[in-house]
């Protein structure tokens, strides 16, 4: 078995990643080594083929893809600083191999197979024999661990999840014969000016691209008529002229050397390279180009590059059009979610070895929702646009501010000194919004929450820093909102909770620990049961019975009412549908429904569907809305309209608490008015609360409302209520939420005594 050499110099190891922004991320390692032992390499059955490639010498062009790269989240070059190939089994079919071996990656070894294609053999100025070979393969960066879809830079994230390799080597022997061409052969072959075949070929193929023939210094010797029609130069004194001075100056010395390293090479394939070219009216166009060497002594004893070049400025204009989209905020014009991360990411990644300070503010409008309900949706999009340039107002042009979503917007400021400066930025953002926001005469009041955490303080990690922002802006939210809060440990506690509760609760839907208990509604005159609401109650396994005020606050926000309140109609339709089969009298069944329900496109879908798989009859049905919904007005008639086309009723929970107006009450498809309890608690004491109760009473009966009053706790409520006639009660005077048998019990002592 013979070694074989690698030519550093000519060969390389490199790889592409997916990219969205680029379309393909290439790169390679500078620095491997390759041992190769074969008898004869006309015939690679008979090597075995040992690579490591040095992880640190990854080169892109670019040092923020190289170092995230080199980070953990890819190839982690600070614990597993090489990759490894080894090679089992070698076969052939006609010129091409199948090179199958190990390969590790991150400590992980896994089977690779290598298309592998011989690229000639030829002589090397020395007169050595050289021997090329190409090889591809794909391997999943699953696999490997190399899962990371961040950004390798602002503009683009890794799509997809392979990973080429790409291997092009020249191998020979040191004690290789020399072989030498005699001066005269040599001289022959120069007098034959004539192109050779392969370049004609070339030419012919590329008619629309711009054609150049270059030798190694720049200095033109050909350009197609393309340039004249294209470019607009004389050709004449374009012929005259140097290329690489065409090349932007940023770009000159990257393509010069790419083309002189080329050259220097003894088994070609096209080099493949993009840089901006100059028009003759002073702007310059971006350019992919495929460079060839010419190096048949028939046509020339210079070494000469054919130049094929293609204009990409559109291509690259959509790209910024896509990455305007993907990574811009349309109503705002600041970065979005997406970008917002990855440049989050790019900062702590390099602040690992910085270890300078940055801060992280999660900041929401408060009560958005009703300038969009109120105003409209042109007037909340003016808001939003208006809140961005206040946040920018504040910060540095270095810092980055981002809209996350909906009203919620996040910024990071850089290079944070102590938190005082902080806090000083923070409370001048809180103090943009004192001020209304005005447009077209009329003014919007909004103020806004702040969360803050800080790095490495409050998290190492994007995600981290992100949670904990979002969790000190959750309790500044719960305690009011229009402040601050920097994340401590105590909210650490406090969202631990929050999840698990959360987690809990999702559980709890799945495994119907939720179950309900019925309050009697009773009609103060008569002293007759009519009816009674359905109140959902949790007993955990292990935690026991979890008060309503602790899980349904929770539930509304996190969206797990939607299931949660779908159980509960459910349930309260089938066991009224018992009840009725039993023998029992027909009571109305009056269920919450709370605004994320109503928001869900499927809801009534829902209805019709409950409806329909328990038999129950939806004039016996009562949905108990709170008065909150009725904020957005144009939207929720529409959906109330179609509850009532079904037959089902509709009470307004909490009346005059919220903010409904007796102006427009009239005009909503509702059937009932429930006076809250706070009026009632104190109704025989209180003159203000009596005339409230007395004025909503008034008001329903002249529209043809029902009436019932919630929180009937003493007799001095009943008879107070009483007083002007036919009201309807409910409360613990009467009865405690009761469980289906206690109920049941409750029905015939009632019917019994009537």
């Amino acid at each position: 078995m013979g070694n074989w050499i690698v030519d550093q110099a000519h060969s390389t190891v490199g790889f592409e990643v997916k990219h969205m922004m680029v379309s393909k991320v290439r790169g390679q390692f500078d620095s491997f080594k390759a041992e190769i032992e074969a008898e004869d390499l006309m015939d690679l059955t008979t090597a075995n083929i040992v690579f490591k490639f040095d992880g640190d010498s990854i080169n892109t062009r670019n040092l923020e893809r190289d170092n995230h790269l080199k980070s953990a989240d890819f190839f982690d070059i600070q614990k597993y600083p090489t990759i490894d190939f080894k090679s089992t089994t070698i076969t052939k079919n006609r010129k091409s191999y199948k090179v199958m071996g190990d390969l590790t990656i991150k400590d992980r070894t896994k089977p690779l197979v290598f298309d592998v294609a011989f690229g000639g053999k030829g002589t090397n100025p020395q007169g050595i024999e050289v021997y090329g070979y190409e090889a591809e393969a794909m391997i999943n960066r699953e696999e490997f661990g190399l899962t990371w879809n961040a950004a390798l830079e602002t503009g683009g994230v890794l799509v997809g999840k392979e990973v080429k390799i790409k291997v092009e080597l020249e191998l020979n022997q040191q004690d290789s014969a020399v072989l030498e061409i005699s001066s005269l052969e040599r001289k022959s072959l120069i007098e034959n000016k004539q192109l050779s075949d392969e370049v004609h070929r070339i030419i012919a193929e590329n008619l629309s691209d711009l054609v150049a023939i270059i030798d190694r210094n720049g200095a033109i010797q050909y350009v197609s008529p393309l340039f004249e029609k294209v470019l607009n130069y004389d050709l004449s004194l374009l012929e005259n002229s140097n290329f690489y001075e065409k090349i932007h100056r940023d770009e000159q010395d990257t393509v010069r050397n790419e083309i002189v390293s080329y050259c220097g090479r003894t088994i070609n394939r096209a080099l493949k390279s993009e840089f901006r070219f100059l028009h003759e009216e002073g702007y310059y166009i971006d350019v992919e180009a495929n460079i060839v060497s010419i190096n048949e002594p028939s046509f020339s004893e210079k070494d000469l590059i054919l130049v094929l070049m293609r204009d990409i400025s559109e291509q690259k204009e959509v790209h910024k059009a896509i990455y305007q989209l993907a990574f811009h905020d349309s109503l705002t014009n600041l970065p979005n979610r997406r970008s917002f991360m990855n440049q989050l990411r790019n900062e702590v990644m390099e602040r690992k070895f910085s270890k300078s300070n940055l801060s992280i503010f999660f900041i929401d409008l408060d009560n958005f929702k009703q300038i969009n309900d109120q105003w409209g949706h042109d007037a909340g999009d003016f808001v939003l646009k208006e809140a961005a340039k206040r946040i920018q107002s504040v910060i540095r042009p270095t810092d980055i501010a981002a809209r996350f979503g909906g009203d919620e917007f996040v910024v990071m400021l850089e290079d944070v000194q102590d938190e005082q400066y902080v806090i000083t930025i923070v409370q001048s953002i809180l103090e943009q919004f004192q001020n209304p926001i005005k447009e077209a005469g009329q003014e919007y009041t909004l103020t806004c929450s702040i969360g803050v955490a800080h790095f490495p303080e409050h998290g190492e990690s994007p995600e981290v820093l992100i949670k904990n922002a979002d969790n000190a802006l959750y309790y500044v939210k719960e305690r009011g909102k229009n402040d601050f809060k920097v994340f401590d440990q105590r909210i650490e506690d406090q969202s631990l909770e929050r999840r698990l509760l959360e987690n809990a609760i999702r559980q709890g839907i799945m495994e119907h620990q939720f179950y309900l208990e019925y309050q009697p509604k009773i009609n103060m005159s008569t002293n007759e049961l009519f009816g009674m609401e359905a109140l959902v109650r949790w007993k955990h396994p292990d935690l026991g019975i979890i008060p309503p005020g602790k899980f349904i606050p929770l539930a509304e926000e996190t969206g797990l009412i939607v299931p949660l309140g779908e159980l509960i109609l459910k349930e309260s339709c089938r066991q009224a549908s018992a009840w009725k089969n039993q023998g029992y009298p027909p009571l109305i069944i009056s269920v919450n429904v709370s605004v994320r329900q109503l928001e869900d496109i499927n809801f009534v879908d829902k209805v019709k569907m409950i409806l329909h798989e328990t038999g129950f009859d939806p004039k016996w049905l009562e949905f108990e809305i709170t008065e909150s919904v009725l904020a957005n007005v144009k939207s929720t008639v529409a959906i109330l309209k179609e509850i009532r086309n079904l037959g089902i009723q509709i009470s307004v929970d909490d009346f005059g608490t919220g903010y409904s107006s007796l102006s427009y009450i009239k005009d909503l498809p509702i059937n009932t008015l429930k006076v809250d309890q706070s009026f009632v608690k104190d109704i025989h004491t209180n003159k203000e609360s009596k005339e409230i109760a007395k004025a909503i009473i008034n008001l329903a009966k002249s529209i043809g409302l029902n009436v019932i009053a919630e929180g009937i706790e003493l007799q001095e409520h009943v008879d107070e209520l009483s007083k002007d006639g036919y009201v309807l009660g409910q409360g613990y005077f009467y009865s405690r939420p009761l469980k289906v048998e206690a109920f049941e019990e409750f029905m015939r002592t009632i019917h019994e005594a009537s």
